[in-house]
């Protein structure tokens, strides 16, 4: 430095950058200067040069990659999260698609990282997944298999190699994978974590196109990048860091989200750590309701979705929606419903199938999605169905809910038989009388419930009050408390329950 009085900048090999000047504004300046330079330089160079050895395969187009995606997404969150699960994310943005197509991608995959600090969120290497046809769902999945089998064998020999102070194997499970002609997946804690080593990848690619252009990229050794991911400070702060929350790395999806139920549902899971799709037929205040939850615990952590779960097409959108979003789901609480009340000898056969439609039909078909998507996970899962007190004891001139609804309840029943093999529980809540925000107690049906218990509408609340034992209202956060349980390892060996959340209607005990 003394020799060099005029100096403004150091280039640390394999690190970075140090500027410096007179004021801040200097330094930023010197910054911006060496970022300039080292950018022309590389435009100059990379003129007339074909990035990473050119492409040699065809990628699919956008369609079929997308469909390959949402079948591959849940079956590598099952590999990657065998021990703690993670949130799954698929990238097939155009610089992304053109390295998995290269020539060099697989030599490139293997040397490193771009800088030391990207192996603390994407580990040293990436898995490289090589598929000979990657439009064919079942062969990347097959490839998938393999390649992270042989990821998690390399990483922990890896460790085993460079280790010399006894630390201790964190997830040997890779954070990003490059799936050859279709893109990439990045898996971590949550949206934010798999996001970022998103971010970093893409930066990854830019530094390899960059740097290929002048000669052959090299990156740290082995034991420099080991000790670097290994460094006992930064393992001793990741120590320091909370616990994660109970639900925490869990996609749960629920239904109705936009009532009084759903939300308090979906705010009490997130509460715990899930990330959580909220979908309803009020598209709108389904994106409201989650654009409030993130603003409460972060972005990303859920999305709003239209859903008319009378509708096949439209549930299985949703369902391909949450697997874009977060590479699979593990808790389902279908909760969506409606009610009509009249004598059965009045009712209109439209209103009688309409019920069906929502409060049967619309159960099955969201239960069929979610039982495909834990099956192809392998990781188990949880389904909770917010049924009615009235599936125990049905209510005079309320044929058509409570029929419906009892369907509902057979269903859930049968999933839990059939989920035992797999890891999958279903259970049952059983809410009685929920008044409060609910979209649920209309003003015609509160007309026809006052009739058919022959009390003025203004009194219809009191009446569902002091008729249970505890004589206490029953609210949205109270049936929330009661799917908690259910959803969460609380109750993991629970599976064909029903729990009442109704104050105590004792001829509505379960029996």
């Amino acid at each position: 430095m003394r020799r060099r009085p005029g100096l403004r900048a150091i280039l640390l090999e394999k690190h970075g950058t140090i500027c410096w000047g007179a004021t801040i504004k200097d330094a930023y300046l010197a910054t911006v200067e060496l970022i300039s330079r080292a950018e022309e330089a590389i435009a100059r160079q990379a003129k007339g040069r074909v990035r990473f050895g050119g492409v040699v395969m065809e990628a699919p187009a956008a369609e079929a990659r997308r469909r390959v995606a949402l079948a591959a997404a849940p079956h590598l969150r099952g590999l990657v999260g065998r021990e703690r699960r993670a949130i799954v994310l698929f990238d097939d943005a155009p610089d992304v698609l053109e390295f998995s197509a290269s020539r060099e991608a697989q030599a490139l995959c293997g040397i490193g990282p771009a800088t030391p600090d990207h192996t603390i969120y994407t580990k040293r290497l990436p898995c490289f997944v090589p598929v000979d046809r990657p439009a064919d769902a079942e062969a990347v999945k097959a490839a998938l298999g393999v390649s992270v089998e042989r990821f998690v064998a390399e990483y922990t020999a890896y460790v085993d190699a460079h280790d010399r102070q006894g630390a201790t194997l964190t997830d040997p499970y890779p954070r990003v994978i490059v799936i050859a002609g279709l893109g990439m997946f990045t898996a971590g804690k949550d949206r934010r974590t798999a996001g970022i080593a998103s971010d970093i990848y893409h930066h990854t690619v830019s530094v390899l196109g960059a740097a290929s252009s002048f000669g052959p990229y090299v990156s740290l050794s082995a034991q420099d990048a080991f000790d670097v991911e290994y460094w006992p400070l930064e393992l001793y702060k990741l120590a320091q860091a909370p616990p994660e929350r109970e639900l925490s790395r869990r996609v749960a999806l629920v239904t109705g989200a936009a009532g009084a139920i759903g939300r308090a549902v979906a705010l009490r899971l997130a509460a715990e750590g899930a990330h959580v799709v909220l979908a309803d037929l009020d598209a709108a205040g389904a994106r409201k309701a989650a654009d409030d939850l993130c603003a409460a615990h972060g972005g990303g952590r859920a999305i709003g979705l239209g859903m008319d779960v009378a509708s096949e097409a439209s549930v299985r959108a949703a369902f391909e929606e949450t697997v874009l979003a977060y590479g699979g789901i593990d808790i389902v609480v279908s909760n969506a419903g409606i009610a009509h009340s009249a004598p059965v000898d009045r009712m209109e056969l439209a209103d009688w199938e309409r019920a069906f439609a929502v409060n049967s039909t619309g159960h099955f078909l969201v239960a069929r999605e979610g039982m495909r998507l834990f099956k192809a996970q392998g990781l188990g899962g949880a389904f909770v169905f917010v049924a009615t007190k009235n599936v125990m004891s049905p209510g005079k001139d309320f044929a058509a809910y409570s029929a419906s609804k009892a369907a509902e309840a057979q269903l859930a029943k049968v999933l839990a038989l059939e989920g035992g093999p797999h890891g999958i529980r279903s259970n049952i809540v059983n809410p009685d009388a929920v008044f409060r925000e609910s979209k649920l107690w209309s003003e015609e049906v509160r007309r026809e419930r006052a009739r058919a218990h022959c009390i003025a509408m203004d009194d219809l609340e009191d009446f569902y009050r002091k008729r249970n034992l505890l004589a206490q209202p029953v609210l949205p956060e109270d049936v929330a408390e009661a799917v908690l349980f259910l959803a969460s390892d609380r109750s993991a060996k629970t599976t064909g329950c029903t729990l009442t959340v109704d104050g105590g209607v004792k001829d509505a005990f379960p029996r």
